[in-house]
């Protein structure tokens, strides 16, 4: 009977984190993570906490447990980074449980830790993201067209004329100087591969986190407190690596920077296997080649991290007379992140503005919100207290509209 029970425990949390505009689709991989990373206690918890930010009486309440013993098992899920705890105004503790994407899965593995069994939980997250052969979570991931995150040219590539309308938004290195606080920590994607004994070359850290975010991250010993100075040597060098710049999509205060590789990201992995999503994530600006100076070469199309370079039948022409093939962009599919750029040796490549830009969420409020709109999870967020019958009433009334 109690095996029973503590399978209800996992669904209810299986069922609150759904709610959330970025969710979690019910498969068995998932149910085993939770039950690797979360306790039945901090299960049952988890799953009371609205999707508002909430004090501890009020989860209390929820959870129909003592408001002492709910403070208790926030705290040891704030510390591994299941529960983030923000002061309000006042001063009095609010907590939000994170969501799996960007949220525990990241937190999960971005450091060594010996409380779980990482190689465990990495199999297991690989199995779910990747191996599923409905691509549940890749494609609840690409509902809608606010993603998670948005890729940030690599701002050495663009020529002085195009450099100068760039938005502050849209360069890395104005998001990381304004930042106030910086955090670097194992890249989540790069640490499932290591135990998956698929381990890349490129760096294995390189994860900045930013601004409040790092703040909290390095109080929980999830990210190494650094420079600034640090946070712009690792950004120069991963582009001079070749990697995607992802930034969280907003245009104050973004939470992160994400330095990605081909090989291991699964956000680079979901574009490649549901393309359709990269046509609204761009930074703004698309790889453009010029056909009579291409080569043909082939390093641009090999180093797009999503394959939307091809290599198509050509004639010779005076600046590429030996040429028998040239390359060519799918503007639709372009991340706009550069990449190609700095292996085109003949000046036959450019990153030139897209027109109209993407839309960009101000706070990450309104990137929460717009998500759960377009996800039709709007209702989720007004009536957060299941408890509550009126709130499940209007949940269900809002949802149905």
């Amino acid at each position: 009977m109690g095996h029973i029970s503590a399978k209800r425990d996992y669904l209810d949390l299986q069922r609150r984190l759904d709610r959330m505009p970025i969710g979690a689709p019910a498969k068995a991989e998932f149910f085993s993570l939770l039950e690797e990373i979360f306790t039945r206690e901090e299960c049952r918890v988890a799953a009371a906490i609205p999707l508002r930010l909430s004090p501890v009486g009020r989860i209390a309440r929820c959870a129909q447990m003592g408001e002492q013993r709910t403070q208790e098992i926030l705290d040891a899920m704030v510390e591994k980074g299941l529960v983030i705890d923000i002061p309000d105004p006042s001063g009095e503790i609010q907590y939000f449980l994170n969501p799996p994407i960007v949220g525990f899965f990241e937190f999960t593995m971005m450091r060594v830790r010996d409380d779980i069994d990482q190689k465990k939980v990495a199999h297991l997250m690989w199995s779910y993201i990747r191996e599923d052969p409905e691509l549940a979570f890749m494609r609840m991931m690409a509902e809608g067209s606010t993603y998670i995150g948005r890729p940030v040219v690599h701002e050495d590539t663009l020529a002085p004329e195009v450099s100068s309308e760039v938005l502050d938004y849209e360069r890395a290195s104005t998001l990381i100087d304004r930042a106030g606080a910086w955090g670097e920590s194992l890249c989540h994607c790069r640490h499932i591969k290591l135990h998956m004994d698929k381990r890349c070359d490129y760096p294995l850290e390189h994860c900045l986190c930013l601004g409040d975010p790092a703040r909290h991250l390095i109080k929980i010993d999830h990210a190494k407190k650094i420079s600034k100075e640090r946070a712009m040597e690792v950004l120069v060098k991963s582009r001079e690596l070749g990697m995607v710049q992802m930034a969280d999509n907003v245009k104050n205060k973004p939470a992160f920077i994400c330095n990605c590789c081909k090989c291991c990201c699964e956000m680079m992995e979901s574009f490649r296997t549901l393309p359709q999503q990269a046509k609204v994530v761009t930074s703004n600006y698309v790889a453009v080649i010029d056909d009579p100076t291409c080569t043909g070469c082939s390093k641009c199309a090999k180093a797009c991290p999503i394959e939307v370079i091809d290599l198509v039948a050509a004639r010779p022409t005076a600046k590429a007379k030996k040429r028998k093939k040239r390359a060519e962009v799918n503007a639709s599919l372009c991340l706009g992140c550069g990449v190609c750029h700095r292996q085109c040796k003949f000046g036959a490549l450019a990153m030139k503005p897209i027109g109209s830009r993407v839309y960009t969420p101000e706070t990450m409020m309104e990137k929460m919100m717009v998500q759960a709109l377009e996800r039709g999870k709007l209702q989720n967020m007004i009536f957060d207290d299941s408890t509550k019958v009126t709130h499940r009433a209007l949940s269900g009334f809002l949802g149905a509209i």
